[in-house]
């Protein structure tokens, strides 16, 4: 009896470690379709991540070169502008220099036009060292005007200052350009560039 007694309880033992043992697999092979699961999630979410990431970067990287770009296109319109009103200061200092190049009686012609629009009566006028001569024939050629000759000199290079009661008018040439230009410099601007 014993000997069936062992055989039994080596079955038993064996039937129990067996059991366990299948059980252990069963385990084993459902906590790795669980680790499986969790790792396919896992790389999901990193997945997911890395492509939100990537967006993001992406759209950062647009961004900088967006505002790069706009950057540059503003500073390439500034030079642009910059260049172009150097063309039109120079043309605008030719223009003055021709100005003082005129013979004198251009130049004459330019101070008569200049005392009829601006002398109202009664000035005296300061002339250019260079147009005096012209001025002093200009004033005596205009009594109603009752204008006077001032004794020195203007320190301009053409025209004249008109000196009133209480008031003074530059009718210099620079000044005259300057009206001019204050009002043909678009024009000119068109005229060069468009």
């Amino acid at each position: 009896m014993s000997s069936v007694t062992i055989s039994g309880t080596n079955k038993l033992a064996e039937r129990i470690i067996h059991d366990a043992q299948d059980e252990a697999r069963a385990v084993l092979a459902e906590a790795e379709a669980a680790a499986q699961g969790i790792l396919r999630e896992s790389d999901h979410a990193v997945s997911a991540r890395t492509a939100e990431l990537t967006c993001q970067k992406e759209n950062a990287v647009k961004s900088l070169v967006g505002g790069y770009q706009t950057r540059a296109s503003l500073d390439a319109k500034k030079d642009a502008l910059r260049k172009k009103r150097a063309v039109i200061d120079a043309a605008f200092t030719r223009t003055y220099e021709a100005m003082l190049a005129l013979s004198p009686e251009q130049r004459k012609s330019i101070c008569a036009n200049l005392l009829a629009t601006q002398a109202e009566g009664e000035e005296t006028v300061l002339p250019a060292a260079q147009d005096r001569a012209n001025i002093a024939a200009l004033i005596s050629a205009m009594p109603e005007k009752k204008l006077s000759l001032a004794s020195g000199t203007a320190a301009i290079d053409g025209g004249f200052i008109l000196l009133g009661d209480g008031y003074e008018k530059d009718c210099s040439f620079r000044s005259l350009l300057s009206t001019v230009r204050d009002a043909e410099e678009t024009a000119v601007y068109q005229l060069l560039f468009d």
